[in-house]
C-alpha cells in the first residue's frame, strides 16, 4: 500500500483514466485534472479531489503523474499557462507516462531539475485493459534514485517496470516498440486480407500463424478481434500515426534508414485521411478492404 502519498494525476484518456483509479483504489491520495473537466469530476466517487488547473494539482502534491496525447498537449500542462512547473517545489517528482519523443523527454527533465523536481519518463504499454488492470508494462529511463522514488507509483499501475536508462532511453524504446507493432499488425492485415480475397478462410490463417514460430499473443489478440469486426479502440489510429513521426524524427536525427515505418506511417496517413483516425489501430486495415471490395471475415 502507498501509505497515503498525494499523487496527482493529469490526463484522463484511455489510458489515464484506468492509471487514475488504480491509484486511488490503492492507497494514494489522488488529486486529478484533466482539460474535460467532467472526465475528472467521474472519479470523484473514489474519494479523488479534482484540480482547477494542473499549478494547482501541483501545490497539494509530492508526486505528480502525466499522461497526455502529445508532446504540444505535454508542454502546455506542464509549461503553459497555470502550468504544473509554476507551482513546482524542490523535492516533487515528475513522472511523465506519455509517449513523446527522446529529446522532449531529457528538455522536460532538464526544466524540472531546475526547479528542484526529479523526473522520471515511464512511457507505457498494454493498452486500455492493461491500464485498467494495473498490469502495464513500465519502460523507465532516469536516475537510479529517481526511480527507486517512482517505485509505488509504478506497482500501483504496472505489472513490471525495465530501467533503459537515463531519461530519453524509455521514450526511444517505446517508440521502437510501436513502430514493431504498427509493422506487424499491417503485414499480418495485408495477410489476411490477400488470403480473403484468394477465398481462403483468414480464421485457418491466423489458426497456422498461432501454431508457428512466428506466432505472438499480439496477433491472437487483434486477430480474433479484426475477424469479430470488433474495432473497439485500445489504442487509436491518430496515435500510432504521431507515435510513427516521433520514430521518424529520431531516426533522421541519428541518421538511421527506417523506411519500413515511414511507409507504414503512410498507411496510417491513409486511414486518417479515410477519417478513422480515433478508430483503433486493427481498423488501418479496412481502408484496404473498401479498396479491394474484401472483408476479412471467417468462413464459418
Amino acid at each position: 500500500m502507498a501509505s497515503g502519498q498525494r499523487v496527482g494525476f493529469l490526463g484522463l484518456g484511455l489510458m489515464g483514466r484506468g492509471m487514475a483509479k488504480n491509484l486511488a483504489t490503492k492507497g494514494f491520495q489522488v488529486t486529478v485534472w484533466n482539460r474535460s473537466r467532467a472526465r475528472a469530476t467521474a472519479l470523484e466517487p473514489l474519494g479523488v479531489k479534482v484540480a482547477d488547473t494542473p499549478a494547482a494539482l501541483m501545490a497539494e502534491v509530492d508526486v505528480a503523474c502525466t499522461c497526455v496525447a502529445t508532446p504540444a498537449a505535454l508542454e502546455e500542462v506542464a509549461a503553459g499557462k497555470e502550468g504544473l512547473l509554476s507551482a513546482a517545489r524542490r523535492g516533487q517528482l515528475w513522472i511523465d507516462l506519455s509517449t513523446i519523443g527522446p529529446e522532449q523527454a531529457r528538455s522536460f527533465e532538464q526544466r524540472a531539475a531546475a526547479v528542484g523536481v526529479d523526473f522520471v519518463e515511464a512511457p507505457v504499454t498494454g493498452s486500455k485493459t492493461g491500464a485498467e488492470k494495473g498490469t502495464l508494462l513500465i519502460m523507465a529511463g532516469g536516475s537510479t534514485a529517481a526511480l527507486s522514488r517512482a517505485e509505488p507509483v509504478f506497482r500501483a499501475v504496472g505489472e513490471k517496470w525495465i530501467h533503459c536508462g537515463q531519461v530519453g532511453a524509455g521514450s526511444q524504446v517505446k517508440l521502437a516498440g510501436n513502430a514493431l507493432i504498427a509493422a506487424m499488425l499491417q503485414a499480418f492485415g495485408e495477410g489476411m486480407l490477400l488470403a480473403a480475397k484468394a477465398e481462403v478462410d483468414p480464421a485457418r490463417v491466423l489458426e497456422v500463424i498461432q501454431a508457428s514460430g512466428f506466432r505472438s499473443p499480439y496477433f491472437e489478440f487483434k486477430g480474433n478481434a479484426l475477424l469479430r469486426r470488433d474495432f473497439e479502440t485500445h489504442f487509436a489510429i491518430d496515435l500510432m500515426h504521431k507515435d510513427l513521426g516521433l520514430f521518424l524524427d529520431s531516426a533522421a536525427a541519428l541518421r538511421v534508414p527506417t523506411p519500413t515505418a515511414a511507409v507504414v506511417r503512410q498507411c496510417y496517413e491513409l486511414a486518417r485521411a479515410a477519417g478513422k483516425g480515433e478508430q483503433d489501430i486493427g481498423a488501418v486495415i479496412t481502408v484496404f478492404e473498401q479498396l479491394v471490395g474484401t472483408e476479412i471475415r471467417p468462413k464459418s
